[in-house]
This record gives C-alpha cells, structure tokens and sequence, in this order.
C-alpha cells in the first residue's frame, strides 16, 4: 500500500491537496493473525470497497484498501492470504458513478 501527496495547481496559486493512492500488487503473504502457521486453502477470494457518486456528489465514504481487506476477510474468514493484488472497478453513468477498490488473493484458515 503506498500513499501519495500531490500539489494541485489551481486558477490563482497553488494550493496544497493531499490525494491517497491505495494499492497492493503481488504482496507475498498479508496476515490477519500472529499465528502464520502453514494453513489450508479456500481458494481464490475477492473482497471490495466502492464509493457511489450522484451528479458527481460523494453518497458515500471513499473506497479504501483496509475496507476492502476486511471484507476479503469477514466473507471467508481466512487467517492469512498470499499473493495479493488490488484493482479498480467501477462504472460512471451520466448521474450515476461507483468506484471500487477490490482485494484479490489466495486465502487460508
């Protein structure tokens, strides 16, 4: 996961904005618990955040990695996954738009 901070350039100046990329890519082992010992496999699992948009208006909190690892987790209840990555999802209707962080893994007990 890496945050980045951003100057955004604005009519008349510079005005500092803060902007946070979230994103996982291919992370080796991401841990639930302290006990790592070897588990058994549930198979691929998917977990995702989204944030909805009406006539470009926030309805909703923004979508985030922690929202979408937690769901991979509450959905399976797995102890531990390996090779995880992150995309982004969603779609932008004319006054409709959802955007999505989903979590993606192999998850074990």
């Amino acid at each position: 996961m890496q945050r980045v901070c951003i100057t955004t350039l604005v009519l008349f100046g510079l005005l500092p904005g803060c902007t946070q990329y979230q994103y996982a890519k291919n992370v080796k082992m991401m841990s639930y618990e302290d006990n790592v010992t070897v588990g058994k496999s549930v198979g691929p699992i998917r977990g995702e955040s989204c944030q909805t948009r009406v006539m470009g208006y926030p309805t909703s909190e923004p979508a985030t990695l922690d929202k979408a690892m937690s769901v991979a987790r509450e959905q399976h209840k797995v102890r531990y996954m390996n090779n995880v990555s992150s995309e982004t999802t969603g779609f932008d209707a004319v006054f409709y738009a959802k955007t999505c962080l989903a979590v993606k893994g192999t998850g074990y007990e």
